[in-house]
């Protein structure tokens, strides 16, 4: 089981995941270890996959071995998603996978100078995030992360996309609900990459450090003990006093 949550923002991309991977014998759960889903490419790419190791790591050598030039040269950045998709379906086609595919993955890139989000489902089918659908989940923790990813999204983003610093604090929350609320199945530590927009108009990608993601883990429950500051006031009644029409 594991789970993977990513973020079109307005200046760059965030993609996180837990660390739980699981050995598998004919479908069948055999073991449980801690392993690194998400990583930092080649020509700044932020990648991350749910689903069987072998093939996930097969899509990170291709990804890590593309030709960085050729996709600013591409017309659109999905042309690049697409690219992936046939290489490694014939790939797998190859090595006698076929249609046992058992991998979804997300791929953060720069695309002519603007940041780009593509979500690979299904038999290896990519979909580019955009201004409208800027965030999805990944993986069996799906089930748990989705309503919770939109019910952040309609508290914090109001239907626009995030900063890549709240989106941060958003995906670190996702994550840690799902390890939270899904024992045995996902768990720590999270992994967190950024492709962000610098002050020279280039995407720059870069893993998070651990003590970065542990201060929005902090800010989470801060943010927690404020609701709760608040439900103290229903009892009191002064939260009447503090509404407002949305």
């Amino acid at each position: 089981m594991t789970v993977v949550v990513a973020f079109l923002c307005s200046d760059g991309a965030v993609v996180a995941a837990d660390s739980m991977l699981t050995s598998l014998i004919k479908n069948m759960p055999l073991a449980h270890h801690t392993g690194k889903k998400v990583s930092i490419l080649a020509g700044n790419q932020v990648f991350a996959f749910a689903g069987d190791q072998g093939q996930g790591d097969r899509f990170r050598f291709v990804a890590d071995n593309s030709n960085q030039e050729q996709i600013s040269q591409m017309a659109h950045p999905i042309d690049y998603g697409l690219n992936i998709s046939s290489h490694l379906i014939q790939q797998f086609a190859r090595t006698g996978i076929g249609d046992a595919v058992n991998l979804n993955a997300v791929l953060a890139y720069a695309h002519q100078g603007k940041p780009a989000c593509c979500v690979f489902e299904g038999n290896i089918q990519p979909r580019l995030l955009d201004a409208n659908h800027f965030y999805c989940a990944l993986g069996l923790g799906k089930l748990s992360a989705d309503p919770f990813v939109r019910f952040l999204v309609d508290v914090f983003c109001q239907a626009e996309q995030p900063k890549v610093r709240e989106a941060v604090f958003l995906a670190t929350w996702v994550i840690e609900h799902v390890i939270r609320t899904s024992p045995g199945g996902v768990a720590g530590p999270i992994r967190i990459g950024v492709l962000k927009l610098d002050d020279g108009d280039n995407c720059v990608a870069h893993e998070l450090p651990d003590q970065e993601i542990d201060d929005h883990r902090m800010a989470i429950e801060s943010a927690i003990r404020s609701l709760r500051r608040w439900r103290d006031k229903i009892v009191t009644g002064e939260a009447a006093s503090e509404t407002a029409p949305l």
